[in-house]
C-alpha cells in the first residue's frame, strides 16, 4: 500500500467531490485537472489495489481535466477480456502512434487472420523445429559469458538479450542491434499518457524513435521480399493474407513487426531483470537454482526438456506474478452489462488491472510472499486467470511460449555461468532499491546494480 507522502497527506485535504457516478463509487482523493494519475504513476498496482480496498472493485478513477475511467477488478474484470462483450479496436485511435493499426488492435476475422499467420513460430513444437528455441539457447549463452562481475546494470544486458533473441525469431540481421536497442528505448516512452511535443521530451523522443524503426523495418521488408529461402516472423507476415487473400500492405508490415519486436523482448526482459535481482537478495533460491542447473548438459529446448527445470519455471511464474511487466489494460465495452451487480452501459472504457490478480489472496495465498514453490508439484498448467499478465483471450500474449522457454533458459544459463566461475549474485551496496515501477513498463531501475562475488 501506499506509504504517507506529502502528495497523499494532499489528497485527504482536498474537498470533497461526488462521491457516486451512474450509482458506481467514485475514487476519492483526485487533484485538480490531473485526477488521480500522479498516484497511478508509478505504483499503480498498489494504487488499484488500495483503490478497491477503500470502494470495492469497481470504481471511477479521474483522469486529466473533467475524464474519468471505469476501473474493474476481479474475475468480472478478467472475463471482459474474452471480448464477447468488448472491442480492442478503440486502441488504433487511442494510440495511433504507439499501436496503431497492428494485431493488438485488430478483432474478428482481420485478427484471427492476421494472429494465424504469426503464430506459428511461437508455438512450443514451432519454437522446437523452427531451431528458435536453439537459437534462444545460444544468444542466452554467449550473452551470460560476457557478463562482468563488477557492478552492472541487469536489465540493461536483458534488453539487449532479449531483443537480439527476437530478431533471430524474426529472421532478421542483427548488425543495427544496438541501434534498434536504443531506438526501442526511445519508442517505449509513447505509451506515457501525456502527449506533448517538447523538443527532447517523452512523446518527441517517441516520435522520433518511432519513425528510425519504421524505416529501418521498410529497408528488411523491400530486402526480404522475393527471399524463398528465408524463414521466421518476418517470412510469415511477407507470405500472409487476409480473409479476401489479399497481402499485408507495408503499413501493416511495418506496425506489426515494430509491434511484435516490442512485445518480444522489453517484458521478457524485465522479467529476467528481476529474477536475477530476486537471487541476488535470496541465496537460499540460488543455491535452489544452481543444484538444479547442473544436472542437464544443455539449456533446455523441447518441452520435455523444459520439465527438467521445475525450479527455474516456478521462480519464472512467481517473479512475473510479483512483477508483472504491464499493470493493466483496456476494453470497450459494446452492449450494456453487469459488473459486480452493477449495470455499466454500452461504450464505457473499462480499465482491467491484470497485475493484480497476481496478488489476489483467493488465487495466492499470503500473496506478498515470494515463494516459488507454489508453483511446483501440480498436475495441471496454470489457470488462464493465474496467466493474466500475459492478458487473456483472443488477445492473449502470442510470445507467451516463447517468454516461457527463454526465461527458463536464462535462469538455468544464469546459474551454469556463475556458478562455473565461482561466483553468486549479490545486490551492491547502496545501489538503488528495486521497487515496481510502472514508467510505463514494470522494470527495476537501471540504477539497481549487481555484482558476481565469491560463493
Amino acid at each position: 500500500m501506499h506509504s504517507p507522502t506529502p502528495l497523499n497527506a494532499l489528497r485527504e485535504r482536498l474537498p470533497r467531490r461526488p462521491t457516486h457516478k451512474d450509482g458506481i463509487p467514485i475514487l476519492p482523493g483526485a487533484l485538480p485537472l490531473v485526477g488521480h494519475v500522479p498516484f497511478n504513476l508509478g505504483d499503480s498496482l498498489a494504487f488499484m489495489r488500495e483503490g478497491a480496498a477503500q470502494v470495492g472493485p469497481l470504481f471511477w478513477m479521474r483522469s486529466l481535466g473533467s475524464q474519468m475511467q471505469l476501473v474493474c477488478m476481479g474475475e468480472p474484470g478478467f472475463e471482459l477480456l474474452k471480448n464477447r462483450v468488448t472491442t480492442s479496436e478503440f486502441i488504433r485511435e487511442q494510440a495511433p502512434d504507439f499501436i496503431g493499426d497492428a494485431l493488438l488492435s485488430r478483432d474478428g476475422p482481420s485478427h484471427r487472420g492476421l494472429r494465424s499467420a504469426m503464430s506459428g513460430p511461437f508455438t512450443p513444437r514451432g519454437l522446437t523445429a523452427s531451431g528458435a528455441a536453439a537459437l534462444s539457447a545460444e544468444v542466452i549463452e554467449a550473452s551470460l559469458a560476457r557478463l562482468p562481475s563488477g557492478p552492472f546494470s541487469l536489465l540493461g544486458e536483458s534488453q539487449r538479450l532479449a531483443l537480439d533473441i527476437i530478431f533471430r525469431i524474426m529472421g532478421i540481421d542483427r548488425s543495427e542491434l544496438d541501434a534498434f536497442n536504443q531506438h526501442y528505448r526511445d519508442f517505449v516512452l509513447g505509451a506515457f499518457p501525456v502527449k506533448i511535443t517538447v523538443p527532447y521530451g517523452p512523446y518527441w523522443r517517441s516520435l522520433r524513435g518511432r519513425k528510425w524503426l519504421d524505416a529501418r523495418f521498410s529497408q528488411l521488408i523491400a530486402a526480404a521480399r522475393g527471399r524463398s529461402d528465408m524463414q521466421g516472423t518476418l517470412a510469415a507476415l511477407l507470405a500472409a493474407r487476409d480473409e479476401e487473400g489479399r497481402e499485408l500492405t507495408e503499413a501493416d508490415l511495418i506496425q506489426n513487426l515494430r509491434l511484435v519486436a516490442l512485445a518480444g523482448h522489453e517484458t521478457s526482459a524485465s522479467v529476467m531483470a528481476w529474477a536475477g535481482i530476486v537471487l541476488a537478495q535470496r541465496p537460499d533460491l540460488w543455491r535452489q537454482l544452481l543444484e538444479e542447473s547442473q544436472a542437464p548438459s544443455a539449456l533446455p529446448q523441447s518441452p520435455e526438456e523444459l520439465k527438467r527445470h521445475p525450479f527455474a519455471e516456478a521462480l519464472f511464474r512467481e517473479v512475473l506474478r510479483l512483477y508483472p511487466p504491464l499493470s493493466a489494460t483496456g476494453r470497450l465495452l459494446t452492449e450494456d452489462v453487469t459488473l459486480h451487480g452493477l449495470p455499466v452501459p454500452k461504450g464505457t472504457m473499462v480499465t482491467v488491472p491484470l497485475g493484480t490478480y497476481g496478488y489476489d489472496p483467493k488465487l495466492f495465498p499470503d500473496p506478498e510472499r515470494l515463494d516459488p514453490t507454489r508453483w511446483m508439484g501440480r498436475r495441471q498448467q496454470p489457470s488462464p486467470i493465474e496467466t493474466a499478465p500475459f492478458g487473456g483471450g483472443p488477445h492473449f500474449c502470442l510470445g507467451y511460449h516463447l517468454a516461457w522457454m527463454e526465461i527458463v533458459q536464462f535462469l538455468a544459463g544464469f546459474a551454469r555461468e556463475v556458478g562455473r566461475r565461482g561466483l553468486r549474485p549479490r545486490l551492491v551496496m547502496g545501489s538503488a532499491p528495486p521497487k515496481l515501477r510502472y514508467l510505463p513498463f514494470g522494470q527495476p531501475p537501471k540504477k539497481t546494480l549487481i555484482e558476481l562475488v565469491p560463493a
